[in-house]
């Protein structure tokens, strides 16, 4: 028995080919363009880089009910949150 959306139902499946195969045939391949400065970037994060972290569900939910609770976006959070630890250690804040 499968469930709908299961991973087990596609294991039997044909493989399906790329799209990309199908398009060229009989063409030319066009070069495949690279992420450095070619795609366009979101004008928030024009500028930044990006950080990640791994934190308990508990965390990341306090997080964004905070968050949410005070208006504010989680990345502004954060962003304070870590200005905070930077003042903390001695250090100057740096903003968003």
């Amino acid at each position: 028995m499968s469930r709908k959306g299961s991973l087990l139902s596609l294991r039997d499946r044909d493989p399906v080919p790329p799209p990309m195969a199908t398009e060229l045939k009989g063409k030319a391949a066009a070069p495949i363009a690279s992420n450095t400065g070619s795609s366009p970037v979101a004008p928030s994060r024009q500028g930044k880089k990006a950080m990640t972290g791994y934190f308990s569900p508990e965390m990341s939910f306090a997080m964004h009910m905070t968050a949410r609770k005070h208006g504010m976006s989680l990345q502004d959070a954060m962003a304070e949150a870590f200005n905070d630890w930077l003042r903390k250690m001695g250090e100057s804040p740096v903003g968003k």
